[in-house]
């Protein structure tokens, strides 16, 4: 299957709105992250990076909205 050309070329990476299931505080977090993200108040890992796609570690955190 062959990819079409896109008229208008919308980017993949999204920005998330993220809560910490620890605190309770919301942090934004790239969704392609290169580097570990920590919460701002307590610390904890919300985001591992895998060398693509970041991975939203679900245990600790909960995406709560899609930005962009």
């Amino acid at each position: 299957m062959r990819k079409r050309k896109l008229l208008i070329p919308q980017p993949r990476s999204r920005f998330y709105k993220v809560i910490c299931k620890t605190c309770g505080a919301e942090n934004i977090v790239f969704s392609h992250a290169s580097f570990p993200t920590r919460c701002k108040v307590c610390g904890t890992q919300l985001v591992k990076p895998t060398g693509g796609r970041a991975l939203v570690l679900k245990d600790k955190s909960e995406i709560v909205a899609e930005l962009g």
